[in-house]
């Protein structure tokens, strides 16, 4: 599979009292309480780029651009990049960097983690994510 591309949330991983996790649609986020958190979630786009980048994409609202631009965000095509990391391939799975750095036993462990692929749709970050045609 080729991940390379823009890929948007098909479900969500929302937690439960019971402490599981149940993944919701953007639809069924809609019906949900307290669901305004995940509906911002929901309209992200992640971007898997040759180069090996792998950007979080936000749609900003055309009144904000300027102020975000100010801040030093980079606006594309009416997304802001709000996060920048790095993706690669190694024996035909793929990884992303968590940014995350640690040591196990005194031994000092990859940021990187594996990207779990399923019926071409990415697991990220509680996130079931297809691709965006």
């Amino acid at each position: 599979m080729n991940i390379i591309g823009k890929w948007k949330v098909k479900k969500i991983g929302v937690f439960q009292p019971d402490f599981t996790i149940k993944m919701l649609t953007p639809a069924e986020l809609e019906t949900l309480e307290d669901g305004e958190e995940y509906l911002k979630m929901a309209k992200v786009i992640i971007e898997f780029l040759p180069d090996g980048t792998m950007n979080t994409l936000l749609p900003v609202p055309k009144e904000l651009e300027s102020q975000l631009i100010a801040e030093g965000k980079k606006i594309v095509d009416g997304f802001g990049i709000m996060d920048t990391t790095t993706w690669k391939e190694e024996k035909g799975e793929y990884f992303y960097d968590t940014k995350i750095e640690g040591e196990i036993f005194g031994e000092k462990v990859s940021s990187f983690e594996k990207l779990a692929i399923e019926d071409d749709c990415i697991l990220y970050s509680q996130m079931l994510l297809e691709k965006n045609n």
